[in-house]
């Protein structure tokens, strides 16, 4: 811990550390999910501006260090100290901070920070999107979700699937599904004429749906629920 700590010492005063892209993706990430918990709608753009204004305050702590070890450096070589000796050193200390600025920091700034920042953002929202993208694939259908509840809904004999929007708000409430797709999926289910319009790719989707709901029942044990879902099926079946 010690060794690293040192480390982080020495890099901060070359300078190095804030232009560091494991160490930029690092302070991205944390302060990005450290703000996403306190505002679910905090963009990613925020917590850029939040690491560019973290840059110039390591900046002026970084110009900071040099001043004190010049200023320390200067009073062990001369071994005086007075109020005019002071003031001398504030203002060439002022004044010296132009040119490092113009050489400096600034050039790391826009050539080296940034790129490696808009880099980093970049590959957190490209994992981010891949991650979203996995849930969906490991997520259910709206029509294996609704086809799942249909078989609770009759071995309870609750009874309370419909094929209107009442019934669609609340299973969106329950699933946070989208009202559209499970209102189609409850019409296909109570409508004998919409499954009579089925193409015979929709079929396919369909059966895929069944086999989904299937897979979680059986993992479940809830044979009574298969067999709810089985007669539903047998309704899909044309003649």
């Amino acid at each position: 811990m010690r060794s690293m700590n040192l480390k982080r010492l020495k890099s901060f005063f070359l300078f190095d550390l804030p232009v560091n892209y494991n160490y930029i993706y690092s302070r991205f990430r944390k302060t990005h999910e450290k703000q996403h918990d306190i505002y679910a709608s905090w963009p990613a753009e925020a917590t850029r501006r939040q690491l560019i204004n973290e840059y110039w305050i390591n900046a002026l702590w970084h110009y900071l260090l040099l001043f004190v070890v010049a200023a320390v450096v200067v009073l062990l070589y001369n071994g005086l100290l007075n109020g005019m000796c002071m003031l001398a050193s504030v203002t060439l200390g002022m004044a010296a901070y132009l040119p490092l600025y113009i050489l400096l920091y600034r050039p790391i700034f826009t050539g080296e920070f940034l790129p490696m920042l808009e880099t980093a953002i970049a590959a957190y929202e490209g994992r981010e999107r891949a991650w979203l993208e996995k849930c969906k694939q490991d997520q259910l259908s709206n029509r294996a979700l609704v086809f799942l509840f249909y078989a609770f809904d009759k071995t309870s004999k609750a009874n309370c699937l419909t094929p209107s929007d009442k019934c669609a708000d609340l299973l969106h409430k329950i699933f946070g599904s989208s009202p559209d797709g499970i209102k189609k999926a409850l019409e296909l289910i109570f409508k004998k004429e919409k499954r009579a319009k089925l193409e015979h790719r929709h079929f396919v989707e369909v059966g895929k749906s069944f086999e989904e709901a299937y897979t979680i029942l059986e993992a479940m044990q809830f044979d009574e629920g298969i067999q709810r879902l089985k007669e539903l099926e047998q309704q899909f079946q044309r003649p």
